[in-house]
């Protein structure tokens, strides 16, 4: 069964957060499965738009994807009214923030059909990223219709493979505080080369020693996991109105 057209907001208020390596993990599994992608990376670092760049000259992209530097939001509404005009088709459209969660952003995410924002286990991201869902609750208040926001998930990444008792605590604390997706982002040494190089399934694809490919089958079937829960999200939400 087809997703359609789905558009995620990927916010948070931290640097370091993790949300660049959400997105281009996103954006990596939706490819590889066949869709189309569209990321409008509204950053000032332009993180997103130089992976781009980069995994381009290396020969590590796919033309499925397709990465737009902005600003504007009226410039993000007529694309995504192109493709909403196209025929219908699985289409993957991730807004990579600018990093904060401000009135700002209103007009960038009330386009979308989920808002996420990944977490590390510490006590800076909790609080920063509790100050973006204080921030989604006052958005409600700003628009005519409290109905019309879209839903908000919390995506835990960084994770270790034996964390400490520090961070399994922090790690209870957010899944018993936050509305998280139950598949966390593992710290991976894969993640890292996406980074680098370019798009996960096109590494993995050019790789020939079987090691190095199975940890990037590992991430991209993780990445994929992940898309799937977020899918799911809007399908519910869909159904519900």
């Amino acid at each position: 069964m087809g997703r359609g057209v789905r558009v995620i907001a990927v916010i948070n208020r931290k640097g370091g957060c993790g949300k660049s390596t959400l997105v281009r993990g996103l954006a990596s599994a939706a490819v590889a499965r066949g869709e189309k992608v569209t990321v409008f990376d509204t950053d000032s670092s332009q993180s997103i738009y130089g992976w781009m760049r980069v995994a381009r000259q290396l020969g590590n992209w796919d033309d499925a994807v397709d990465v737009m530097h902005t600003y504007d939001p009226a410039e993000i509404t007529a694309r995504l009214d192109a493709i909403y005009a196209e025929v219908p088709h699985d289409h993957l459209i991730l807004i990579d923030t600018f990093g904060g969660a401000s009135e700002a952003l209103d007009d960038v995410v009330m386009q979308s059909h989920l808002i996420v924002a990944p977490i590390r286990p510490g006590r800076g991201d909790y609080t920063e990223t509790m100050e973006t869902l204080i921030w989604h609750e006052r958005l409600k208040g700003r628009v005519a219709d409290p109905d019309d926001v879209p839903e908000y998930r919390i995506v835990v990444n960084g994770i270790t493979p034996e964390p400490s008792a520090t961070e399994r605590q922090a790690l209870e604390h957010i899944f018993e505080t936050m509305p998280v997706i139950e598949e966390p982002v593992l710290e991976r040494k894969a993640y890292k080369q996406v980074d680098g190089e370019g798009l996960l399934g096109v590494i993995r694809n050019k790789t020939r020693m079987s090691i190095v490919q199975r940890h990037l089958t590992n991430a991209l079937e993780e990445m994929s996991v992940v898309l799937d829960l977020l899918d799911d999200a809007i399908i519910e939400r869909m159904e519900a109105v």
